[in-house]
């Protein structure tokens, strides 16, 4: 059912205001991340209460393949589709296990924990026949009769639920967002477009605002990652055999 993935993210929150683009910084990232051959940058952060925007740290694939972005108070690691042919995406559980080994690199040169972890992903499902790609709406909408009569050519989807998440010493609430879509999509990647009448589904996994103590080190956001990647996939076939009836 899903054709291809757009991007993957992980992001944890943490305080990281002190991992600016100094030169000692970007030396100590560039070492961390040679085997990856990744290029350090910067990007323009606006925090609030602070109206000038600050430069912050980011590491590029030369592809724009991987993206990891040190902002002042999260960690965000991107990974990003190179062409329409080729699924350089992987599995979710391959990129947690690889996300999971770079926060681990960060952390050992930068001592710290987060409050907040997550997982968020955004896929396509395969074309659909007309017929089909209508037969999806009634099934997740109960629309007024001017919309029953008139189906929607475009519309929205998004429900949010919170579960718990046990994870050693640590009960968490996880928050479960879902958003399903229909709409006419431009894909484009390098010099590739490519224009489709389209599902999209993205997923936001994500622990609870509620709590904002930094207590989650290392080893619980390797745990988080190993069990959120099964979580999600299992959601997906769910979510996706509903969507085919």
């Amino acid at each position: 059912m899903i054709d291809f993935g757009l991007k993957y993210q992980a992001s944890i929150f943490l305080v990281a205001n002190d991992i600016t683009p100094t030169p000692d910084n970007i030396t100590t990232l560039i070492d961390l991340f040679r085997d990856k051959e990744l290029v350090p940058n910067t990007f323009r952060e606006i925090s609030p209460g602070s109206p000038a925007p600050r430069g912050r740290l980011r590491l590029s694939s030369p592809n724009n393949e991987w993206n990891i972005k040190i902002a002042s108070m999260r960690i965000d690691i991107e990974k990003n589709p190179i062409s329409l042919k080729e699924n350089n995406l992987g599995n979710v559980n391959d990129f947690c296990l690889e996300v999971t080994d770079f926060f681990g690199r960060i952390i050992s040169k930068f001592p710290k924990k987060a409050n907040r972890v997550s997982l968020g992903t955004i896929f396509l499902l395969k074309e659909m026949a007309e017929s089909n790609l209508s037969e999806v709406y009634p099934r997740l909408f109960k629309p007024p009769e001017f919309y029953a009569t008139s189906p929607p050519f475009e519309w929205n989807w998004r429900s949010a639920s919170r579960v718990p998440f046990i994870s050693g010493e640590f009960n968490e609430n996880l928050n479960v967002i879902t958003q399903v879509n229909r709409a006419k999509v431009e894909i484009g990647l390098n010099d590739e477009i490519s224009f489709s009448d389209r599902i999209q589904l993205s997923l936001d996994l994500n622990t609870s605002q509620e709590n904002t103590e930094y207590r989650f080190d290392i080893d619980f956001i390797t745990t988080f990652y190993q069990k959120i990647s099964v979580f999600h996939d299992d959601l997906v076939v769910k979510i996706t055999e509903f969507i085919n009836g």
